[in-house]
């Protein structure tokens, strides 16, 4: 839409004004056009670029002669014919033009004035009409969420010792928001042992985490790579997330990217171990080629 500058103001008050209602405005340029020529160019289209002046009355135009007027104190005579014109009946506007005429200066203050009064009212109306925009785009088809969703979040992979948020924390936060099934003893017992566990075992544990501005995690997933005599494990020991990232529905992204990492260093098993899973992944593991056995899922990578 154009933006209303003193020119294109100008040139809307005049398409308001215009006896004949036969003017357009264009909301590319600002712009009036006839409708007649519009239709000579468009006969069977319809178009959103060309609409309707703000609507307007003799009735507000003449309040804005007489409110002008009452600010008019000299020359004693130019008020005097200001004030005759307006005691008119049927051509009020023409007269009223023609007594500003004889005083350029006067004349130049009238049209501010003019322009001042009338500019809330075109203001008002391109706003509505920025509205009807913003309204018919939100009912178009809207893109989908899944990729906004992917072109924002980054999903990274990292030693335990370099990940650039103090785990502590949003362990502790994202349990509570996310475990609140859980009795809060069991909740605390089996934080306190991924604690000890992270603590010991830092060479081995890994960080998988999804991110907008690379520091401070939406959601991630503990896991260590164990070597056993039979097959390289990766045990996933948690997810964790809060109550908002939980709407991303990025719980199997998240542990698809572990998938990645551990299928690429080698790894042949993956295991999900503990309670400290939401729900999405507790109730969708069998769909992800997980197989469970008691409390553990599994799946061969």
């Amino acid at each position: 839409m154009f933006q209303l500058t003193d020119a294109s103001l100008e040139r809307i008050i005049f398409a308001m004004e215009d006896q004949s209602n036969e003017l357009l405005i264009d909301l590319e340029t600002g712009d009036f056009i006839e409708k007649s020529e519009y239709q000579e160019e468009n006969p069977d289209t319809a178009s959103e670029r060309y609409v309707e002046p703000p609507s307007w009355d003799s009735r507000r135009g003449f309040a804005i002669l007489e409110a002008f007027a009452a600010t008019v104190a000299s020359p004693p005579e130019l008020k005097l014919a200001l004030n005759a014109a307006l005691r008119r009946g049927k051509g009020v506007f023409k007269a009223f033009r023609q007594a500003l005429s004889n005083d350029e200066i006067l004349s130049r203050r009238f049209q501010d004035f003019k322009l001042r009064a009338m500019r809330p009212i075109v203001e008002e109306w391109i706003e509505s009409l920025q509205e009807e925009q913003r309204l018919a785009r939100l009912s178009e088809e809207p893109e989908d969420i899944g990729d906004i969703v992917a072109s924002e979040i980054e999903f990274k992979v990292l030693p335990i010792k370099d990940i650039p948020f103090r785990l502590e924390n949003f362990l502790t936060d994202y349990a509570q928001e996310t475990f609140t099934s859980l009795p809060a003893a069991i909740r605390s017992w089996s934080l306190s042992v991924l604690l000890e566990k992270a603590e010991a075992s830092k060479d081995s544990i890994f960080i998988s985490f999804a991110t907008v501005d690379g520091t401070n995690p939406l959601m991630f997933g503990i896991f260590t790579l164990q070597t056993s005599k039979a097959l390289p494990l990766c045990v996933v020991e948690g997810v964790f997330g809060s109550k908002e990232s939980a709407m991303l529905s990025i719980d199997w992204p998240l542990v698809d990217t572990i998938s990645a990492y551990a299928s690429k260093i080698g790894t042949a098993l993956m295991v999900l171990e503990g309670p400290l899973f939401p729900s999405p992944i507790s109730e969708e593991a069998s769909a992800h080629g997980f197989v469970q056995s008691g409390s553990v899922f599994y799946k061969t990578l």
